[in-house]
């Protein structure tokens, strides 16, 4: 999508008039009947495997929910889309998306946020949508796609934010979303099956009875996860030629001499040009070298 942009001086910048804060609205009900088959049959070409729900039923049908949810690839939206098909839903976006599409993303139930600031403003948009509209909210904490397979740390407030929406809290966690469109490899296609699992991770009354670090600790624990070493555990394969491009983004430190900023991920395989190391990044989601005895 191209932006007409306008270059202005640090000071004309603070002149602007600040936009106008619209306080979210009810879903529009036909687009998610929409959006669930659309998701449905997209996430089937993708290899979605199907889902799982855990202790979902503790949650009334008409009880608003807040769902946390870790985030691989764009795909996680359709995910979402399909697992809150039966519920309205509103999901925290970044505001840049807004751009040209903020009256379709506004009936969908997009709620924005500023990136890189405590965002006061979305806790209040939340704690509306739950409570005045009682309408589920989804969230993405670690506010952008996992880049190297692991979970990202979660904001300490946001125990804080389950405080004040005081709802129940959900779980969405995918599998095999990550190695399907890694970021490292600027989210290139590979054939991997996906799933995910649906959880009732906390109730209101927890909540109540929980102090704000307790909160925090099961949420990080709900977040632990590692995609090559639950791909090693599965035997998950990777066939794909190009498994390896990129890796250096996330390996940029040489395992045989601990330079940085010297390995180059090329085909299946990683090679350091500063002492000449090669390792093949192997199906299953192995490091294997093939010239030397690796040092760590």
């Amino acid at each position: 999508m191209k932006i007409k942009t306008i270059t202005k001086s640090y000071e004309e910048v603070l002149k602007l008039p600040k936009g106008e804060h619209i306080k979210p609205r009810k879903q529009w009900t036909l687009l998610r009947v929409v959006l669930r088959p659309v998701c449905y049959v997209l996430l089937k070409l993708a290899g979605f495997t199907g889902y799982e729900k855990i202790g979902m039923e503790m949650l009334g049908k008409k009880e608003p929910c807040l769902v946390l949810m870790n985030h691989s690839s764009f795909i996680d939206l359709e995910i979402a889309a399909l697992l809150m098909a039966d519920r309205p839903y509103h999901i925290v976006t970044t505001l840049d998306a807004f751009v040209g599409l903020n009256w379709i993303l506004r009936l969908v139930g997009c709620i924005p946020t500023k990136k890189f600031i405590n965002d006061v403003t979305l806790v209040r948009d939340m704690r509306h949508t739950v409570r005045e509209l009682k309408e589920s909210v989804i969230m993405y904490p670690e506010a952008s796609y996992s880049f190297d397979g692991t979970a990202t740390p979660l904001p300490e407030s946001l125990g804080k934010c389950l405080k004040l929406l005081n709802v129940p809290v959900v779980m969405i966690t995918t599998e095999g979303a990550f190695l399907r469109q890694p970021l490292y490899n600027n989210l290139k296609t590979r054939k991997v099956a996906i799933s995910a699992r649906m959880e009732y991770l906390l109730s209101a009354e927890d909540i109540k009875e929980k102090s704000v670090e307790e909160l925090n600790a099961i949420l990080a624990e709900s977040f632990s996860f590692d995609n090559f070493k639950l791909q090693q555990q599965k035997g998950i394969k990777v066939k794909e030629k190009y498994r390896a491009e990129g890796l250096e983004r996330t390996l940029y430190k040489c395992p045989h001499c601990q330079k940085e900023g010297q390995t180059v991920g090329r085909g299946t395989t990683l090679m350091c040009n500063a002492c000449g190391a090669v390792y093949e990044l192997t199906e299953d989601g192995f490091l294997k070298n093939l010239n030397g005895e690796t040092l760590m």
